[in-house]
Parts: C-alpha cells; structure tokens; sequence
C-alpha cells in the first residue's frame, strides 16, 4: 500500500534540520509492504508546531490558524487521493484536518495519531496517561479522550516542562523528566503511557526507550497511525466507516 504522511506545516516553518529529522523519521516506517511518502502542508497556516524557548506554558489554540491548517491538510489528502495513494496521516497529535479531509475525500483512508492511540488503548483496555511538552493542555486532552468515549480512562495528563525546540540539546533533563512524568501517571492509576507527544516519542526517543526508563508501556502514536491505515487498507472496507469509528 501507498501512504501519504505530512508534517504539520509548511515547508520552513520547522528549522531545517527538525524538518528534516521527522521527513526522515516518517520515511523510516516504511516495509516492503507499505511505501511512506512525505509531504509538508501547501501553505503557512499560522499553526506553530515548534515551541520557541519562551514556551513555558502550553499555548491556547490560534482559532483562526487551526482551521486554516484543518483546510490546508484537507486540500493535500484530496490531492493524495487523486495522485493514487490508500492512506493519508498528517504527523503530530492535533489530528489536523482529519475530519475535515473525510468529508472531502471518498476512497482513501484519512487517520490520526490520537485517533490511532485512542483506538488501542481502547482496544487495550488499560488506563492510561498522556505526556505534553509544556504544562497547561490538560482541558485539551480530557476533551479530546470524553469526545472518543474513554473520559474515564484517561487519568493523568502530564508534562515534560521543557519546550520542543530544546530537546535535541536537552535529551538527558528530557529523559528524566519523562521518568518523573511516568511516575506521576502509575501513582494516578496509569496502566499505559499512551497519548505522547511526536517530539518525546519517537523524535527523540524510541517508545521501548521510553517504556525502559519510565516502567510503563509506552505508545508510539506515529508507528500507531501507519499500523491502522495498513490495517484498514488489509482488510478492505470502505473508508467511510472510519468517519465513525465508534
């Protein structure tokens, strides 16, 4: 099968050697099987996915900025579906534009990471927590786990306090942070580490370090996505069923 995979924004909106670690990280998923392309977003939206050092708190979503990445992510997963692909997964938790591409898009299958991650820990039956950059989106992700059903499975949202555009020089605060994080989700209840943010997992580390150094289960919600396209693409129903997957 032929997945389309795109970052979160358009070309030069990430430093150029961030953009190229996840081109080539999206890349990395590919089999013999399955073909992983990648793409940026057509335009600027105005949506930053790079968190500048000043980011100590977990911005508000820019309205006006979201929608237009929502329209922009869209427009790219009409055109993969023209140029012939099965599968089109815009990288990063948000999610951008997948309902959106679903209304516009009728063969090929449109998915999200935290739809994917969501749809496991679902299928695990585990409690589970989350683990975001920089404190403050925890109203965000509640929302997002009562909108798929598992409101009472999500039980800690965590943070590692350190913004994204750190981390390549940061890695080992990054790694014991997440270890504190990891802590903080077993003593709540968690069972999984199982919404993490693309720039901790697999950016920077790969989901077995970060089960090692945390003692928790942890889902890599990129390997997560592509694992569900190959599957919806494996067993052959339509696309359609995946707008309401519950």
């Amino acid at each position: 099968m032929r997945i389309l995979a795109m970052l979160p924004a358009a070309q030069g909106v990430y430093p150029a050697e961030a953009e190229e670690r996840r081109l080539a990280l999206m890349r990395s998923y590919a089999t013999a099987a399955t073909q992983v392309d990648v793409d940026y977003m057509p335009e600027v939206s105005g949506l930053m996915p790079w968190l500048g050092n000043e980011s100590k708190t977990e911005p508000e979503l820019d309205r006006q900025a979201s929608s237009l990445a929502d329209e922009y992510s869209a427009r790219r997963a009409v055109q993969a579906e023209a140029e012939g692909y099965d599968a089109f997964c815009p990288f990063g938790l948000l999610d951008i534009g997948v309902k959106r591409a679903r209304e516009l898009t009728s063969r090929i299958f449109v998915i999200g990471q935290s739809e994917a991650c969501l749809l496991a820990c679902e299928l695990l039956g585990r409690r589970f927590a989350s683990c975001s950059y920089v404190p403050g989106g925890d109203r965000r992700w509640f929302a997002v786990a009562d909108e798929a059903g598992l409101g009472d499975r999500l039980v800690a949202h965590t943070a590692i306090g350190i913004p994204n555009s750190e981390y390549p020089e940061r890695r080992a605060e990054v790694l014991e942070e997440f270890r504190r994080c990891a802590a903080e989700a077993r003593a709540k209840g968690a069972e999984i580490m199982g919404l993490i943010a693309m720039s901790i997992c697999p950016v920077e580390f790969s989901a077995q370090e970060l089960a090692e150094a945390g003692g928790l289960p942890v889902l890599d919600g990129l390997g997560t996505q592509i694992a569900l396209a190959e599957w919806w693409h494996r067993v052959g129903l339509a696309p359609s069923l995946l707008r309401y997957p519950r």
